[in-house]
């Protein structure tokens, strides 16, 4: 399990970002630890939802390296990339946060993606797992040379346009050329006012989906997303026991609730 992948997709809204604090820290509670935490949404939430301060993104580095690919000096390009990805990482307790900012714009930053690269390649094996809060288009997972991934958790809102968007999803990453060992669908905010309970609950026919956790809608979650209020320890009692099949099955264990 050493340095494997937990990728969270989803598009905006759907609480992809609560559901993959809320893994982590039950990840972090069970023994699986230390978890490299990287935000690859250039919405860039997860250090607010974790409840931490932001640092600097890799976006930021990127500008600093391109200037300075131009520029002669004694210390090699890539000592110095890995000088300054090491000061972005955040540490907390039982996992790291580095975050990935902004896409990458109309320049070319080949060199220094390249660099990225091979530094995220190596540290993912410092770590019991990396977990990945992607963007809508997951993209960033082939940007990253993530080509296993362990689990890929869609994300989805009880509706047919929620569930056709994460059949959508999975089909990209068909396309992305991913080797993805397990697809986890979690239903998120089943039983979420105006919605039919008979909607919520049928099981979706979706190409390549493995397994399929249905997550209630959390008045304390709602409430701590509306105020800005962090995702802790306690957050989200009533989703608590699907998180923790969904942190479950992400490791190729059996889930709890089973």
């Amino acid at each position: 399990m050493k340095g494997s992948i937990i990728a969270f997709g989803g598009k905006g809204g759907v609480g992809k970002t609560t559901t993959a604090a809320m893994v982590l820290r039950r990840l972090i509670a069970t023994g699986v630890k230390p978890i490299l935490a990287v935000d690859a949404d250039p919405n860039a939430t997860l250090a607010l939802t974790l409840g931490i301060e932001g640092s600097d993104t890799i976006a930021d580095l990127r500008e600093r390296m391109g200037e300075a690919a131009q520029s002669p000096s004694e210390i090699s390009k890539t000592r110095l990339m890995d000088q300054w990805l090491a000061e972005l990482l955040s540490e907390h307790t039982g996992f790291d946060l580095i975050t990935m900012g902004r896409p990458e714009g109309p320049k070319c930053y080949c060199y220094v993606n390249g660099l990225l690269r091979r530094y995220l390649s190596l540290l993912r094996n410092n770590y019991a797992c990396v977990l990945v809060d992607c963007e809508a288009g997951m993209e960033y997972l082939s940007r990253l040379v993530i080509d296993d991934v362990e689990a890929l958790i869609l994300v989805a809102e009880p509706t047919p346009i929620g569930l056709t968007t994460v059949q959508r999803m999975s089909e990209l990453a068909d396309s992305l050329d991913l080797n993805v060992k397990r697809r986890i669908l979690a239903i998120n905010k089943v039983g979420l006012p105006g919605v039919p309970a008979s909607d919520a609950v049928k099981a979706p026919e979706i190409d390549g989906i493995d397994q399929v956790v249905q997550v209630p809608f959390d008045t304390d979650l709602a409430g701590r997303c509306a105020r800005g209020e962090p995702v802790d320890e306690q957050a989200g009692d009533s989703a608590a026991g699907p998180i923790a099949d969904i942190a479950a099955l992400a490791l190729g264990l059996q889930a709890p609730s089973a």
